[in-house]
Parts: structure tokens; C-alpha cells; sequence
């Protein structure tokens, strides 16, 4: 049993926050008083062994994570999110697991949690940077809207539980991320080719052994970009075959590429116009920047990276834009929190600013179980 300090007590405090409990729940699971937990947590009382376990099983971590000072932690063995790599590491805890994600380097806005040591069984080992009781508040969020980075950026500026960390994933990719337990949530924008249905179909094919639960981020426009000299050539899918039209295309999965593969289709044309692009890319930003910078003519994006590269746009589609949570995440306190900014007037409006229809923002539109 390590020593009590302050810093531990905090951890307690800071545990029991982030799991939304108050004193009077954490005494009931862990069999204490109230005014047990308030003397440990206050740093007036040291917890016996037997207490320091029910506390530790009352908040779903060990004893070294609420009491263990950060030099005794021993390198953590993680899954990890892509093919281990050496160096900087977020980590995160999902479903009683560790889960590692390599620091790339348009990353290095994020500081790191550890150190990606070697490989260990399959298994990222992974050098701690940072206390395991401070990583395990960390909550992922993956997917490809930009609105995603601002509600990471207004939860991380603000007190209260959770540190937000948002991963730039393709909406299939998320959702898969989502059904391995590679992350807390998954955003997601994918029409159903057969009913026209927004992301439930998606979402049930997944398997998910408990009920997903979709919750509006927003509504958006998703259609061409191009370049102000070539708004009259191209103004519509219509256009996509032109001679010599260098089209941008999206991976397998993404949202804007099922778009793109749809118009195309429903012109008449080659299906290989959508398939084989004169450029592929990996985000609505990355379909911009290469239109802005001459690299290809036009691709799919949404409408607000137009806006950041000042391009025009030829609206394709209205799509609803989803969080998928596993139903018992939201009892978590750091989701609950998120939830809360999500319907807030101001990140409202800043989505607005983005050409976002928020007005469903926090709407739970369905419950999906596996097929």
C-alpha cells in the first residue's frame, strides 16, 4: 500500500467527479460513510488496505491509479488504435482496456501520455508521461467533422471532468473503431444506398454487443469544391466527366466518397470515375487544400472547408451528422458533460458560424441494436 499525499487524495476526488458520483454513492459502493470518503479525499485519513481495494473496485481502477505516485507506475502493455510506431502516444482507457494512439506529426498540438518504448505479445508497451489516474480521464472522439475539434477544444478549456481528445477518422473507421473499443465515440455521416436512412443501417451491421445510440452533432451540406475560375465548367455531378477533369476522391468508407459514388451513379456515369480519382485523400479539409492548391479541380466535401480555403461550392446533399455512444456510456460523467456543451446556445452558434444547421444538436434520434 503506497503512502496517502495529497495528490492521491485529489485522485480519489478527481475519480469520483469524472464518474459523476457523489460522496453519498461512493460510500454506498464501496461500504463506507460519507464521512469516510470526505476525510480521505480531504487528505485527513489514510485508508487501510481493505478500504483502499473497495474504493479502487467502487471506481472501476486499481489501487497504484488512485493512491500510487507516478514514478512507481511500470510501463503499460497497450492495444493499440493502428500499427504500433515508436514515440509520442495519447492513451486512453476503454471498456477495462488500454488503448494507444501514435502522435502523428500534425499531432504535435496534443501532448503526449507516454512513449512508445517496443512491442510487447502484439502489444504497444508504452514509457507513462503522465500520472494513470490523469490518462484514464482521457475520452476519445473520432470522426471527420471539424465541429468535432471545436467541442474538444470548448470541453478542454473548461473546468470539469474529462480530457477530450478528437482523432481525424473516416465514418467508417470510427464505427469500427467504436465496435473493437477503440473509442468512446464515433461520429458518423453515412446514407443508407437502399432506404436513404441516415447512419442507422450503418450502425446496427456493426454487431455491437449493447445498444448504440445516436445523438445529432448537425446538419450539413456536402457537395463539390472548386476553384472561383471554375464555377462556370463545373456546376454539378453532371460535369464530373468533363475531358480532362482531375477529380479528388475519398477512402473506402468515407461518408463524401459514398456521396460522390451515388451522384456519379445516378448521372449515368462510369462508376470508375468515382473509384479510381486522379487524387485520393483523407478529409473534407485534405479535398480542399488540394483543390485550393491546384493539385485537382474538385472533389466532396462539406461546405465549411470550403469556406477555409475560399472556394465555391455546388451543394450535393443535406446529411445529418451523428455521435454514436454506447447506450451505458452516457451514465459516464465526462460523456454526460459533452452531451451538455453539445446543446449549449454558444457552441451553437459557433457551429452556425460554419455553415452547421445546429438546431438538432443533442437531439437523440434513435437506439440501434445489432441486426
Amino acid at each position: 500500500m503506497c503512502v496517502m499525499t495529497d495528490r492521491a487524495a485529489n485522485r480519489v476526488r478527481e475519480r469520483r467527479e469524472a464518474r459523476g458520483l457523489s460522496q453519498v454513492a461512493l460510500a454506498e459502493r464501496a461500504r463506507l460513510t460519507r464521512q469516510s470518503v470526505g476525510a480521505i479525499e480531504a487528505g485527513r485519513a489514510t485508508p487501510a488496505v481493505d478500504v483502499a481495494l473497495r474504493l479502487a473496485s467502487a471506481l472501476d481502477c486499481s489501487v497504484e491509479v488512485l493512491f500510487g505516485e507516478p514514478s512507481a507506475v511500470a510501463d503499460l502493455a497497450t492495444e493499440t488504435d493502428a500499427p504500433a510506431a515508436l514515440g509520442r502516444a495519447a492513451v486512453a482507457r476503454i471498456a477495462d482496456r488500454w488503448v494507444s494512439y501514435p502522435l502523428e506529426q500534425d499531432a504535435v498540438r496534443v501532448a503526449a501520455d507516454g512513449i512508445v518504448t517496443g512491442e510487447r505479445r502484439g502489444r504497444a508497451v508504452v514509457e507513462p508521461l503522465r500520472a494513470l489516474a490523469e490518462v484514464e480521464e482521457n475520452v476519445v472522439v473520432m470522426g471527420c467533422a471539424a465541429g468535432l475539434g471545436l467541442l474538444a477544444d470548448r470541453l478542454n478549456t473548461r473546468p470539469g471532468p474529462g480530457r477530450f481528445l478528437w482523432f481525424h477518422r473516416s465514418s467508417t473507421a470510427a464505427l469500427q473503431a467504436l465496435a473493437r473499443q477503440r473509442t468512446h465515440v464515433a461520429g458518423v455521416h453515412l446514407v443508407d444506398a437502399r432506404t436513404g436512412e441516415a447512419n442507422v443501417a450503418d450502425v446496427r451491421r456493426l454487431g455491437h454487443a449493447e445498444p448504440i445510440v445516436l445523438i445529432t452533432l448537425a446538419r450539413w451540406e456536402a457537395g463539390l469544391l472548386v476553384r472561383r475560375e471554375d464555377a462556370g465548367r463545373i456546376r454539378g455531378a453532371a460535369d464530373l466527366d468533363l475531358p480532362g477533369l482531375r477529380l479528388a476522391g475519398r477512402e473506402a468508407g468515407a461518408g463524401a466518397q459514398r456521396l460522390l459514388e451515388r451522384e456519379v451513379r445516378g448521372q449515368g456515369l462510369p462508376l470508375e470515375l468515382a473509384r479510381k480519382p486522379h487524387l485520393r485523400v483523407a478529409g473534407h479539409l485534405d479535398v480542399a487544400r488540394a483543390v485550393a492548391m491546384g493539385a485537382t479541380d474538385t472533389g466532396v466535401a462539406t461546405r465549411d472547408a470550403a469556406m477555409a480555403f475560399g472556394l465555391g461550392f455546388v451543394p450535393l446533399a443535406e446529411e445529418r451528422y451523428d455521435l454514436a455512444v454506447p447506450r451505458e456510456g452516457l451514465d459516464d460523467g465526462r460523456v454526460q458533460r459533452l452531451l451538455d456543451v453539445l446543446v449549449s446556445g454558444e457552441f451553437r452558434r459557433e457551429l452556425s458560424a460554419l455553415a452547421y444547421d445546429a438546431r438538432q444538436a443533442g437531439e437523440r434520434v434513435a437506439e440501434v441494436r445489432a441486426a
